[in-house]
């Protein structure tokens, strides 16, 4: 009976507490059972780049195993689209349930996620994930992660555990033998690091770069190997051995590289300055530098410095002689908004733009809210244009309002995407405005591209079916049609991979209207609406980017510019990167300015007198020289 009575006391004790149990203890029990039991694996494993927001957990359900394996093994970073850059580093680093496939897909998910880097996000991509050391080949990636981001002492870590050495060494694969080389040439060890190099090469291993990386790691050679950052393996050995960066690195070198590059324990010390600014403003440009890296390019704002007036001079002039002029006084620097619309209306590609309006968009901001007085009006225009770079749409209808030069139509068209509340009518205003067939042409093109994105269509809708309109250009039917299936299943996940397979390694202004259209309602139908927004602005920016020419840029760069669209670059061999991407730098902007300066180059008078020099004879004047670059008619 006693027995009985202490076991009906333990029971209404736990009902009790049962009933009492906090708040976070019931609402961990309820996440815990409303997580889908899919989202334990490596699909659920999340990791994103600093700036960026997780998607959705269910942005792989609907997924074609087949499609899906091919985004993840053709996707890379040549993505010039800003943001492209943003949306596809969005999927591969999100988690959420998994979809149907094998563990092959998972696995070409990280690789991916290697590929496009940042590096220091891929490596904390594969700590979240549960139970890693259980798939040896997801190691062997999370290995080469860690050797990208700069992380030896944990990459040789993973090397040296027993069960993945015991797995490794059973097939003794040439790739396992070269990581284990790289930790033997790392760890000062030489002698283990060349025999593992030899083992490798009677596996099968030919490349001979390995065993020439190995030996300047060891100490100083006669002929080094190049540089080089295709593996992480490679990239660490490269930095070990402080081999020469290759010079178009800042140019067209992978984005993943940059970003461990940046990141590197000994880059302070090792890389000048200037060469280190021009490698963060690349990886800033192709999306791989975090926010803090992006806001090291940022423009300081001189401080005001007043002028004294120079003091009267009491020094005795002989007679007959005449006191010199004091020289010139420089003339003041020109305003900040004004180098601002300068350095933004010089960068020539849609990447460079975006760059240059997200460095100085705050500070924008902050001159306009206290000192709006201090911006030049013939610069309002451009810096509006900057602010619908960032999205920022009060900013630019602040700055269209006091600017007594009207933005573009098709700025307005962009103005009038990103406000809410914006009606039909602006598309008819920039469809009545196109004044010339091709300019009607054009002007229905965008028209598309804004009703794609999803602009009301009260009207106008019927110019989309009168002949001549522009032909298009694209060639991925496959692509498209698999993006318009992946849209009809909702996969979001296959939507954004799929939308940057078809846009990869195209300009923004030269990239195929139609595949355009279509990325854009793919990704409104599966719900990323402001992802849809986003491409459909850099689109229509990019039609519309002006660069001025070198006379107007001596004279007013920011107001007088010549319309002309950016051709694309060829691709490196080696990347497939456009080559000319390096926005210009602050000194560059500034040169423009000294070209208005007075000429400070005249000899000052001087006490004694001197004579006129006659002019020769022979002496001709030269025509001005031609501009190497006129505005298309």
């Amino acid at each position: 009976m006693t027995g009985m009575m202490i076991r009906n006391l333990l029971l209404t004790s736990a009902l009790f507490c049962s009933m009492a149990a906090p708040p976070a203890l019931a609402q961990s029990i309820r996440t815990i059972e409303s997580t889908p039991l899919q989202e334990v694996g490596p699909w659920g494993a999340a990791a994103l780049p600093l700036g960026l927001e997780r998607l959705d957990s269910d942005l792989w359900q609907g997924a074609d195993p087949g499609t899906l394996a091919l985004a993840f093994d053709r996707i890379g970073p040549d993505l010039r689209f800003p943001s492209l850059q943003r949306l596809v580093r969005q999927a591969v680093f999100s988690g959420g349930s998994a979809p149907v496939g094998d563990i092959e897909l998972a696995r070409a998910r990280f690789l991916a996620a290697n590929r496009l880097g940042p590096s220091e996000a891929a490596t904390r991509l594969f700590l979240t994930v549960p139970r890693l050391t259980a798939d040896p080949a997801l190691v062997n990636l999370a290995i080469d992660a860690a050797f990208r981001a700069g992380r030896t002492d944990e990459a040789c870590g993973w090397v040296a555990s027993p069960g993945l050495d015991e797995a490794n060494s059973t097939s003794a694969s040439p790739s396992w033998l070269e990581t284990r080389a790289t930790c033997y040439a790392l760890n000062g060890e030489a002698g283990a690091a060349n025999l593992s190099v030899d083992l490798a090469r009677s596996k099968g291993q030919t490349d001979t770069w390995l065993g020439r990386a190995v030996a300047a790691v060891s100490g100083p050679v006669t002929n080094p190997p190049p540089f080089r950052a295709d593996s992480g393996r490679a990239l660490a050995l490269s930095m070990k051995a402080q081999l020469r960066f290759p010079k178009g690195l800042a140019n067209n070198g992978d984005p993943a590289a940059l970003s461990s590059i940046l990141i590197w324990p000994d880059f302070a010390t090792r890389v000048p300055t200037e060469e280190a600014t021009l490698l963060l403003r690349r990886a800033a440009q192709t999306g791989v530098a975090s926010p803090a890296q992006e806001a090291l390019l940022r423009m300081p704002i001189p401080a005001a410095v007043d002028h004294p007036a120079p003091a009267a001079d009491a020094t005795t002039v002989p007679q007959g002689a005449t006191l010199a002029p004091p020289l010139p006084q420089p003339p003041p620097p020109p305003p900040i908004a004004e180098t601002w619309a300068k350095t933004f209306s010089q960068a020539a590609i849609a990447q460079s733009r975006a760059l240059e309006a997200r460095l100085l968009v705050d500070d924008l901001r902050d001159l306009f809210q206290t000192a709006p007085d201090q911006i030049p009006p013939l610069a309002m225009q451009t810096l509006a244009e900057a602010a619908l770079w960032t999205g920022d749409v009060r900013l630019a209808q602040a700055l269209e309002i006091r600017s007594p030069t009207p933005l573009s139509p098709r700025q307005r068209l962009v103005l009038a995407l990103l406000d809410p509340v914006a009606g039909d009518r602006p598309i008819q205003r920039h469809i009545e405005a196109a004044t010339n067939p091709n300019a009607q042409r054009q002007a229905i093109r965008d028209a598309l591209i804004a009703w794609s994105a999803g602009m009301p269509t009260l009207g106008g809708l019927a110019a989309l079916v009168q002949p001549g309109l522009p032909d298009m250009k694209g060639g991925q039917a496959g692509v498209r049609t698999a993006l318009v299936l992946a849209a009809e299943r909702g996969s979001k996940g296959e939507v954004a991979l799929l939308v940057g397979l078809a846009l990869q390694g195209q300009e923004p202004a030269s990239a195929d209207a139609e595949t355009v259209a279509i990325a854009v309602r793919a990704l409104r139908r599966v719900g990323l609406t402001a992802q849809a927004v986003d491409l459909a602005r850099d689109y229509l920016l990019a039609l519309d980017m002006v660069i001025p020419t070198r006379a107007a840029a001596a004279a007013t760069p920011a107001t007088q510019p010549a319309t002309a669209k950016p051709s694309p670059a060829p691709a490196s061999a080696s990347t497939g990167l456009r080559t000319n991407t390096s926005a210009p730098t602050q000194a560059r902007a500034a040169a423009p300015a000294a070209t208005t300066q007075p000429n400070q180059a005249k000899p000052a008078p001087t006490l004694l007198p001197t004579k006129p020099t006659p002019p020769s004879p022979k002496a001709k004047t030269k025509a001005p020289s031609k501009p190497s670059w006129t505005p298309p008619k």
